[in-house]
């Protein structure tokens, strides 16, 4: 695994931090982030994780994206319903080992995704504005 950025409780991460410690992979950070519409986003301290942003509809997380050196992740859970359909859809076929081997807790099934190039960039955004998709049905 990367090294995880802002590991430092005192310094919350700015745009000027994000940009100058992403370098390019500050462009999958604003696109991934441009897929949230309004949903909230919040920096959270976790002794853990350092500084990790939650994406939340103010009840339930979306997603949480942690910075670290050259990327960035996404870490979220699809419920029960959620990994079925997503099991089934054919454009995210190449989902389906991941989907398949998610390790089951009490609020889902639990899902990372580190993004180093465009190409997974693509493919996560896709994800998220499906599963954005279902919440909002």
């Amino acid at each position: 695994m990367k090294k995880r950025l802002f590991t430092d409780s005192n310094v919350t991460p700015t745009e000027a931090l994000l940009r100058k410690q992403l370098g390019t992979a500050m462009d999958y950070y604003v696109s991934i982030l441009s897929k949230s519409g309004d949903y909230r986003k919040q920096w959270q301290f976790s002794r853990g994780n350092g500084w990790i942003l939650k994406v939340d509809d103010m009840r339930k997380a979306l997603f949480y994206l942690i910075p670290f050196e050259g990327g960035i992740e996404v870490s979220l859970t699809v419920r029960d319903g959620e990994r079925a359909r997503f099991l089934k859809s054919e454009e995210l076929e190449y989902l389906f080992p991941q989907l398949e081997s998610a390790t089951k807790y009490s609020e889902g099934y639990a899902l990372r995704f580190g993004i180093e190039s465009p190409v997974e960039c693509t493919s996560v955004s896709k994800f998220l504005t499906a599963l954005m998709q279902m919440r909002s049905a």
